[in-house]
Parts: C-alpha cells; structure tokens; sequence
C-alpha cells in the first residue's frame, strides 16, 4: 500500500508529543509493509536540521520539507478577529507546500493520504482535485476541546475571552470537516467517542500512539527515589500542569518529606521556573535523548489539568518501566487500570500522596512499573498497531 503523510512539522528526530506520534506511526506503517512518502512543514519554531536525521529514514521515508514561519505576529492576530477563519488553521497555508503536494501527487498513484493532525486540512482540497487516494484523518486530538479546556480554567477575563474566540472558531472548523474525509483514525478511544456524538458518521478506527517496546530497556536502576517530569513547555497544558504541580503539589511533598527530589525537564522551559531550583527541585529543561533520561527515574509525574488526545510520554514511560501518577485528564484514552499500571490523582492532596506512596513502598513500584511495561507490549507495540490500521486501510 502506498501512503503520502502530510506532517505539521518534521517528525524523524521526534523531539516532542506530536512528532513522536507521527514518527512512530510511520514506523508502524512501514513495518508492516506499507510504502511510505512523507511531505513536512520545517518551521521556525522547531526547525530540524535534515543532515540530523539518519540517512536511512530520509530514504525509506523519501522526506520532503518546505519551511514555515509560524512566529506569532500582533498585526495578523488583531486582524483576524475581524474575520471568522481560525488563526490556528491560516497560520499553515503555505503556497509553496501546495505546489510541492500537487508535483508529489502528479508523480506517483497512491492509495492513501494521511493527513497528520487537523492542521494540514487545508490542504484537503488540493488532494480531491489531484488525486483518487482515501483521503485519511489521522486526529491527534479533539482540537477544540484543548482550547475550551483552557478558556473554563483561565482566571483573566480578557484571555478568558480571546481562548473561548479561538475555541469557538477552531470548533466551527472542526465539526464543518468531520465527514469530508474518507476514514478517521483518533488517537484515543475518548476521542473517537466525541466524534460519533459530534455527527462523523465515516468509518473510525483508534490508532493510538504506539512505540517499539524493544526499544525501551525495562527497569529502574537503584540509583535513588526522584519524580520527573518531562514535557514540551510551549505547549500551554504542560505549562498548566506545572504551574499547577509547583503551587499545590510540591509545598506538600516537601512538608511530607524534607528529602524528596523532583525534576522538570522539558524544552521552552521558563527561566521563572528556572529560577525555583533547589536540591530538592532540579531543573533541567531541553532532553536530547528522553530515553536516557527517564532511565534511571523510577516515578514519572504527569499532573495536567487540561488538554485532549493522548500522553505520549505516559506511552513512553509505561514501555521504559516507569511508575506514573497522573490526573484523569493526563491518562487520557490509555487503557490503563488505576492502582495497577498506574496511580490516578485528581487533588493536589492526592497526588501528593501517591508519589509520597511511591517513594516508600518499593514493591508497590516495582509491579506498577512491571504492569505498566505488559500494557505497552500487549495494546501499543508498533508492530501490532501497524497490522490492525493497514487491515482496516485495506479494507476501505
């Protein structure tokens, strides 16, 4: 099967929740069979040198970019309330990559396109007229949820308002595309869910973010208890959690227990959160390898209060043998059984208590982590998620 993935930004050196879901679904599809080419936006904000990537992803991949600027401007944000569009949706239309998608279909018949993320729809038009493939959905979350999430919880009234305008039009967006596409894949089964009560009525399959389980060494090395967390902090929900972790969460670990040690990692960390470091609170910001990281970090911590689809750090985490404590927002769309291969924690107070839990009972951690590890090989394997997608390509 040949399929042409339309990528919001360059997924072969993920580096983030979003590229990893895309390289890792590359991986499953060409794993199992399928002939892949991909067509990329390299923006500014996360550029990615292409010398950077091994030359055999280049190849199987037959990876194409055009560059995109997506800095936010003032002048276009003020005009674009005067208009009904979505900024989130005009800030990826790109002339040049119309050309090169047009150039790229005209070259070679293929079956599928998979279009990444509600973002790179726009382009939807363009695949119709120049093409017979299925045009596929690959939905990494229920966009608008994300914003009105933002908007319920934001204190200040201005900001209130102008995240319920970005809400309300990306919905109107979201809901107008629902059934123009051959096939939908969400990311979680949640989503596929709102979907249904939303009116998609084509044919949906949940194709979860999966991972090479062999790639992930099992195990907690005995180096001493500490929590992470490690998420991109551009992204407005993990600087939520933060804040929110920070505030309510960490004044309580260290009244519980003097000698506790947190970690925060993740890049586009704030020099304000920089500035609250300690022996107890070590921060690190940008990982270049999340792999190492997490290796010798027994407790992963993913406290978010808002924000849709699915953690691929839980996903990540849970192959790498970690014990999560995680708000029911953060587990999202996991199959997860709390208390089992994971510890849920929705109060401050909670999730206070569950690390502490953690920090003092081993056995408690190991068979969380050991669990954790059997769920990931069992539902989330690449090579099992490959197979079940291209059945179902196959049989539309």
């Amino acid at each position: 099967m040949n399929i042409l993935q339309l990528c919001i930004r360059v997924p072969f050196l993920p580096n983030d929740g979003a590229t990893i879901a895309m390289n890792n679904a590359a991986r499953a599809l060409m794993a199992c069979g399928a002939s892949l080419k991909s067509l990329s936006f390299n923006t500014n904000k996360n550029f990615i040198a292409l010398d950077k990537i091994n030359p055999e992803v280049l190849k199987s991949t037959a990876l194409e970019t055009i560059p995109l600027d997506l800095s936010v401007r003032p002048l276009q944000a003020f005009l674009n309330l005067f208009t009904k569009e979505s900024l989130h949706v005009i800030r990826f239309r790109s002339a040049e990559f119309e050309k090169l998608l047009i150039r790229t279909l005209r070259e070679k018949e293929y079956d599928a396109v998979w279009f990444e993320g509600l973002f790179m729809a726009t382009y939807l038009d363009t695949v119709r007229k120049h093409s017979k493939a299925k045009a596929i959905m690959r939905s990494h979350n229920v966009e608008f949820v994300i914003w009105e999430r933002l908007a319920q919880s934001c204190q200040q009234p201005l900001k209130k308002w102008y995240l319920g305008l970005l809400a309300k039009r990306l919905k109107n967006y979201e809901l107008k595309l629902l059934n123009q596409f051959d096939a939908m894949l969400p990311i979680t089964p949640v989503d596929e869910l709102h979907y249904r009560k939303l009116g998609c009525s084509i044919p949906m399959l949940t194709f979860p973010i999966g991972v090479d389980a062999k790639d992930y060494p099992a195990g907690n090395p005995d180096t001493g208890f500490s929590a992470f967390h490690l998420g991109s902090m551009d992204w407005m929900p993990n600087l939520e959690a933060v804040d929110w972790f920070l505030k309510e969460v960490y004044p309580c670990l260290l009244k519980n227990d003097p000698d506790i040690r947190i970690i925060l990692a993740g890049k586009d960390m704030p020099e304000r959160i920089f500035k609250l470091a300690s022996k107890n609170l070590i921060v690190v910001g940008r990982v270049e390898n999340a792999k190492i990281f997490m290796h010798d970090k027994p407790v992963m911590i993913v406290p978010l209060l808002s924000g849709g689809g699915m953690r691929v750090k839980i996903i990540e985490g849970m192959a790498a043998g970690k014990a999560i404590v995680s708000t029911l927002i953060g587990a999202e769309g996991i199959e997860y059984m709390n208390g089992k291969n994971i510890l849920i924690a929705d109060t401050a107070q909670d999730f206070c208590t569950a690390i502490l839990q953690l920090k003092s009972d081993s056995q408690l951690r190991k068979t969380i982590s050991l669990n954790a590890r059997k769920l990931i090989e069992e539902k989330y394997d690449n090579t099992v998620l490959g197979n079940k997608v291209l059945r179902f390509l196959s049989d539309l």
